[in-house]
């Protein structure tokens, strides 16, 4: 028994000691967060076309930030939690490397992956786990030297000319047993270290998988199994006749096959995985649309938008699809989130780019799309791009506008997370040329405005919203820089929507906390503040036949 307590305190000791320096407050946040009690597993949860997370047993919303490639070091991570503080997210998204869990085949170390645990649990932030394992952006640059050294015993992807590139074979066993071997020692290992807190959410295993500069691995294996029929499982999942992969894909054949066996060798690490520690996992794509149209100039074999199928008939294990999005038009990337967003697929952004229009953007992909979570990439400034002119003490102002996202989202996550699929939960934000927008509710429209603040120059299109249907005359509004208006429905008998109360606020505990009563000019200008605010709103209906627009000359 004696032994017993020592441990445990020790533990105890051990988990204090990490936020020594940090501030009482933050201690105590991450104490409230991490209790005894063993929280229930993360899971992602499909009902009638909605997807939700849950974490704890809650239903949660990714407010994420994604760290550089090679920036998952104690020595950079040290020096990026004050800009994960001010940029008010919820989870860090953050690359653990083969390479560095296994330096020597069959010798493992977690030192640097513990560390990071435990920095986490102290800053009250949940972790999603990048497995830089086989794949990499379509490349196997993070593989440890011992399969870099070993091509033979490792074998790698061949081109259309004959040239061996940078790519492990996803045909080779010898390959996937490795990766595997790794992934699941980590995996066992988190949940030795983690189960009890759950600071780890998710895992991502390989990261934008696929072979970058050729179609498909021309190999003498590889070219044999491409004359041959598709596999019988594949055909009648995806429900097309039998026959070879160019009878069966056409000219999307090469791009086909190598999705099939990606998925494939992918799926098998992840439940390899999973039978240590079920997380939820994912796989993302680097995205084919526009630029990156023909397979090779993308990584061909990844989950992009039209293999989208072939990875859920071959990779059951991996719960969802993410897509990453760096593109800067608006319609462009909500075309993404329809073909992202399915329901078979919950929809996760896990990196976008920075700046005002992501944070537009992110509005979108919670709003419209039921997203479980967005997240910018390239949080830390202290990567090594030198070109990057980031003042390291503190967050990079084209972080500005996620931050204060954040900010306002965090409190209402319980709120959100209710009205996605419902058709209640609305976005609008400001684009070039869009001067008005017109959202549609139960009983009102809602008449949007931007150009706001005025008197800002350089005029930034800072105006976004996210409105909320919380009953049938009352609405919570969460946005920035946007003039609102609501009207009663055409048809409704009523002309005009009297405001009964506009209440600034936020939520604790998932209760609605009112700050102050707007009224007044407030009212009267009904604009959404520069620095974000969130209303809770009532109204009321009235008829036209209660007013008399006519002079009374017998007053």
């Amino acid at each position: 028994m004696p032994g017993l307590l020592l441990k445990i305190l020790l533990g105890f000791l051990m988990f204090l000691n990490v936020g020594s320096g940090f501030g009482q407050a933050t201690k105590n946040r991450a104490q409230k967060g991490n209790k005894a009690s063993s929280p229930s597993m993360p899971q992602l949860v499909s009902q009638n076309g909605k997807h939700t997370f849950y974490v704890d047993g809650k239903p949660y919303l990714i407010l994420g930030a994604q760290m550089w490639n090679s920036s998952g070091w104690p020595a950079i991570l040290d020096k990026t939690w004050p800009q994960l503080r001010e940029l008010n997210c919820n989870t860090l998204e953050v690359p653990v490397y083969w390479e560095q869990i296994e330096p020597q085949r069959g010798k493992f170390d977690f030192a640097n992956l513990d560390k990071l645990i435990l920095d986490a649990r102290r800053e009250g932030l949940r972790l999603v786990l990048l497995w830089f394992g086989s794949y990499k952006n379509g490349q196997s640059q993070y593989v440890p030297a011992w399969v870099k050294e070993n091509p033979q015993e490792y074998p790698r992807m061949v081109d259309g000319t004959g040239r061996s590139i940078g790519v492990l074979s996803s045909l080779s066993e010898k390959n996937r047993n490795a990766d595997a071997q790794a992934f699941t020692a980590m995996m066992r290992h988190i949940r030795q270290v983690d189960e009890r807190y759950k600071t780890v959410i998710m895992v991502q295993p390989e990261n934008e998988p696929g072979s970058l500069g050729t179609d498909r691995d021309y190999s003498t294996q590889a070219t044999q199994l491409f004359k041959e029929q598709v596999p019988a499982k594949l055909v009648s999942a995806l429900k097309k006749q039998p026959g070879s992969w160019e009878q069966v894909f056409g000219p999307e054949a090469a791009e086909a096959f190598s999705a099939y066996h990606m998925a494939v060798y992918i799926n098998y690490i992840a439940e390899a995985g999973k039978k240590e520690y079920p997380l939820p996992m994912y796989v993302n794509a680097w995205i084919k649309e526009n630029r990156f149209g023909r397979a090779g100039e993308h990584p061909s074999g990844g989950p992009t938008s039209n293999m989208l199928d072939i990875y859920k008939a071959a990779a059951p294990g991996i719960d969802l699809l993410a897509v990453d999005i760096y593109h800067r038009n608006y319609m462009q990337f909500r075309e993404l989130c329809e073909k992202y967003g399915r329901p078979d697929n919950a929809l996760f952004i896990p990196e976008t780019g920075r700046g005002i229009a992501f944070a537009r953007f992110h509005f979108y992909a919670i709003g419209d799309y039921n997203a479980i979570g967005v997240a910018p990439y390239g949080i830390d400034p202290f990567h090594a791009d030198p070109n990057d002119k980031r003042d390291k003490e503190k967050l990079d102002n084209k972080f500005s506008g996620i931050a204060a996202n954040y900010r306002l989202l965090r409190p209402a996550i319980p709120l959100i997370t209710s009205l996605q699929g419902t058709g209640k939960l609305q976005a609008a934000a400001e684009e070039d040329g869009l001067g008005d927008e017109l959202l549609h509710f139960s009983n009102y429209d809602l008449l949007l405005t931007y150009g706001f603040p005025t008197y800002k120059e350089p005029k930034e299109m800072t105006g976004r919203v996210l409105v909320g249907e919380i009953g049938p005359d009352e609405f919570i509004l969460i946005g920035f820089d946007t003039k609102f208006q609501f009207r009663p429905k055409l048809g409704s008998g009523f002309s005009t929507a009297e405001f009964i109360s506009v209440e600034e606020g936020t939520f604790k505990d998932g209760v609605w906390q009112k700050i102050r009563n707007w009224n007044g000019d407030e009212v009267y200008h009904s604009t959404l503040t520069p620095e974000g605010v969130m209303l809770k709103i009532k109204l009321k209906g009235l008829q036209s036949d209660k007013f008399d627009n006519k002079p009374n000359f017998e007053r």
